[in-house]
């Protein structure tokens, strides 16, 4: 090791991090600033031993060139030191002086950081090419196998003088806001971390979608049909729930993640359907989940409410996006028969459709937007009553991504077998409500 650094000493002109940074995965329990100092401090005792050399001489005016102490004394006391040597003028080949201006970048992120809400940070780096080519060359070029990166040392150290100036802990897993060095734009890139709120919703009208609907025409750009709004529906469930929240956080913008969907026209009543609300690059983290859901509720009354809102993380739309499948629900359809049925029909229905597997091709009413599969769904048990001689009301529990309208009328054969098929008529679902969602 020594034999190396001294050759690394001799044919390059280093900074005590860089020196230390080839030799990082030797020994631990100091940094690589330090590592890089015991290096160059040990091999200029050793070149004393025949100070005499001009080698030895030579190597030592490069060590002292650094600002090494030790080296700088030494040379002094043998007269070897050359006063008009100007060794502030030193610059390390590989960083070019990056780890000198530590204490600079600390001061920059502070001021773009001190209007920002959030509790942890984390620091990364983009650095130029040519630095890797550099230090890639380097270890080529000496055969080094115990490096660690520069930008690992980087990140680390200014994480370290971050925290301490601004008494906020680095989190390397979810922190709420990324700070990025990058050094090939000469800029500094804040990325806040989504905030995630999990709750379930209610929906009482069948006049809005879940989701914001982009207008057919224009495809959300603005035309006259849509009123220059880019919306073929100017209400949504997630605009409705997300709007205060937005205004509170000062935030650009959200995504909504439900645990399914249900059609414009259908009501999500019972236990309400489980969504998370990503609340994109908020400015302010710290709000009262409480006061917010009564804020909506207040606000949307008839049309939407929500409840169990909580603090989540990405996990969960991931677990909602997978539960949404495998949920049973239970469904209130409202169903108009072309004539009337007996009594014994429709409990044939009640009877077959006990835990019966249904085959259901992509219905034609969704085939603009999604692929033409097949898809083999359960329904577990169906209960039917009587309104009057054409209309019927059942009470359907089947698995998530079973189409309730398509089983029903059987959509021109899409799904088998159907109601309709059964009870040898016309059937078609007029109103559709949700009524609970079974969690499993």
């Amino acid at each position: 090791m020594l034999e190396l650094a001294k050759i690394l000493l001799e044919e390059t002109e280093l900074c005590d991090h860089c020196l230390g940074r080839q030799f990082a995965l030797i020994g631990y329990g100091i940094t690589n600033q330090m590592r890089g100092s015991i290096l160059r401090n040990a091999i200029t005792m050793e070149l004393l031993v025949d100070i005499n050399k001009e080698e030895n001489q030579n190597i030592l005016l490069k060590i002292a060139r650094s600002g090494n102490k030790l080296a700088i004394d030494t040379l002094k006391r043998n007269n070897l030191f050359t006063e008009s040597e100007n060794y502030s003028t030193f610059v390390c080949e590989l960083c070019e002086g990056m780890f000198d201006r530590l204490d600079e970048y600390t001061m920059k992120i502070r001021n773009r950081l001190q209007s920002e809400d959030y509790n942890t940070f984390l620091i990364g780096a983009k650095f130029t090419s040519e630095l890797l080519d550099k230090e890639d060359n380097l270890h080529g070029r000496y055969k080094i196998t115990s490096s660690e990166s520069i930008k690992a040392e980087f990140t680390r150290e200014l994480g370290k003088k971050v925290s301490e100036e601004l008494k906020k802990k680095p989190d390397f897993n979810i922190p709420d806001i990324t700070v990025i060095i990058d050094f090939n734009k000469n800029k500094l890139i804040v990325e806040k971390r989504s905030l995630f709120i999990y709750g379930r919703y209610k929906k009482y009208i069948r006049t809005i979608p879940q989701t914001r609907w982009p207008c057919y025409d224009c495809k959300g750009k603005g035309c006259k049909k849509c009123n220059f709004t880019g919306k073929q529906y100017q209400e949504s469930v997630e605009e409705i729930i997300a709007e205060p929240i937005l205004k509170i956080t000062k935030s650009k913008g959200s995504k909504f993640h439900g645990a399914g969907r249900e059609d414009i026209n259908a009501l999500m009543l019972g236990n309400g359907r489980p969504f998370v609300l990503e609340i994109l690059e908020p400015n302010i983290r710290d709000i009262n989940l409480k006061k917010i859901e009564k804020l909506v509720n207040k606000k949307a009354k008839k049309k939407v409410s929500v409840s169990e809102l909580s603090f989540a993380d990405k996990k969960k739309v991931q677990e909602l996006k997978g539960s949404a499948i495998k949920t049973q629900k239970t469904y209130r359809a409202t169903i108009e028969l072309e004539h009337e049925v007996d009594n014994e029909k429709i409990k044939q229905i009640e009877n077959e459709f006990d835990g019966l597997k249904i085959k259901q091709k992509t219905p034609q009413r969704v085939l603009h937007r999604r692929s033409d599969l097949e898809r083999i769904k359960t329904v577990f048990d169906v209960k039917i009553r009587t309104i009057d001689k054409t209309h019927i009301v059942a009470v359907i529990v089947g698995e998530g991504g079973l189409y309730i309208k398509e089983l029903i009328s059987g959509d021109d054969g899409r799904t088998k077998p159907s109601f309709a098929e059964i009870l040898g008529c016309k059937a078609i679902c007029v109103k559709l409500d949700v009524t609970h969602l079974h969690s499993k």
